[in-house]
C-alpha cells in the first residue's frame, strides 16, 4: 500500500511541477491577446468579401488595404496594443494556472491560462 501512495503523491508532485513550469506569464498573455485583437479587427473592418460584393474592385482594394493596415501595425503598433491590453488586465496566478481578466470599455474577458496555452471561459458585453 505504501508504494502506491508513493506513486500517487509522485504522480501528483510530477504533474504540479509541468503546470507551474507551463504557466504562462503576462508578456504571453499581451502577446495572445495583441494577436487575437488583431485578427478581430481584420474581421470585424476589413471584410474584404463583403466590400468586394458590395463596391466591386474598389472594395477589394480597400479590403486589401486594411488588412495589411493590420498586419504591418500601421493603424495600431503591436507594442501600443500590448501595452494597453497590459495596463487593462488583472493576472491572477494561482502558480499552476493564471487567470486573466481584461476590461476594454464595455468588454470583459477572462482567459486561463494553463500548459502554455490560452482558453477564453467568459466574455461579458455591456
Amino acid at each position: 500500500m505504501k508504494v502506491k501512495a508513493f506513486i500517487g503523491v509522485a504522480g501528483l508532485g510530477a504533474l504540479a511541477t509541468v503546470l507551474i513550469a507551463t504557466n504562462p506569464d503576462q508578456e504571453q498573455y499581451n502577446t495572445f491577446a495583441a494577436e487575437t485583437l488583431q485578427n478581430e479587427a481584420r474581421a470585424a473592418f476589413c471584410q474584404a468579401e463583403e466590400l468586394d460584393s458590395w463596391l466591386g474592385d474598389l472594395g477589394k482594394a480597400l479590403g486589401d488595404i486594411c488588412e495589411t493596415a493590420i498586419e504591418q501595425g500601421t493603424l495600431i503598433g503591436e507594442d501600443d496594443l500590448k501595452g494597453f491590453i497590459e495596463d487593462n488586465t488583472e493576472r491572477q496566478n494561482f502558480g499552476v494556472f493564471s487567470l486573466y481578466t481584461t476590461q476594454i470599455p464595455s468588454i470583459r474577458v477572462r482567459i486561463l491560462g494553463i500548459f502554455n496555452r490560452f482558453i477564453p471561459i467568459q466574455q461579458t458585453v455591456g
